[in-house]
């Protein structure tokens, strides 16, 4: 399993970016859910695929809603194409919190083993009092997958 978002040439047959912005909160996981079930059925998934799918994205929001800060949102990103689903979401946090070992926890393995690329990307601000980011990031691919 590799741990890249997506490769160049993988990317250039990819679709638009698609963004959702939501409050970052719990509540908010169905829609994000039912938003990513509803793209991944132009990417030749099959049920099974779709299953997985919703996993890591409530596996990946879950993660981040915990350290998100209050009151702020979720970007969520979505690229597709004919067979590659491209997912990430990120969250304004707390400096302390971007360097907690998310990839120690349970979830980061579960995460490993529902997709195809797995990423964490941390941005610790920019010194200037403004907030840092984490992102997860993930891709699948479907037709291929049994």
């Amino acid at each position: 399993m590799s741990q890249t978002y997506a490769s160049p040439s993988r990317s250039e047959n990819l679709g638009p970016v698609i963004e959702l912005r939501t409050p970052a909160e719990a509540s908010q996981l169905a829609p994000i859910r039912g938003v990513s079930a509803a793209l991944a059925g132009q990417c030749n998934m099959n049920l099974d695929q779709i299953a997985d799918l919703q996993l890591a994205v409530d596996e990946a929001c879950s993660a981040l809603f915990r350290i998100a800060i209050r009151e702020t949102e979720i970007v969520c990103r979505f690229r597709l194409s004919a067979d590659t689903f491209q997912f990430s979401a990120g969250v304004a946090t707390a400096r302390s919190d971007v360097d907690w070992p998310y990839e120690r926890r349970f979830g980061w393995h579960v995460l490993r083993t529902l997709t195809d690329e797995l990423e964490l990307h941390r941005h610790h601000g920019n010194g200037d009092g403004s907030s840092s980011t984490v992102v997860i990031s993930f891709t699948l691919h479907g037709g291929d997958m049994t």
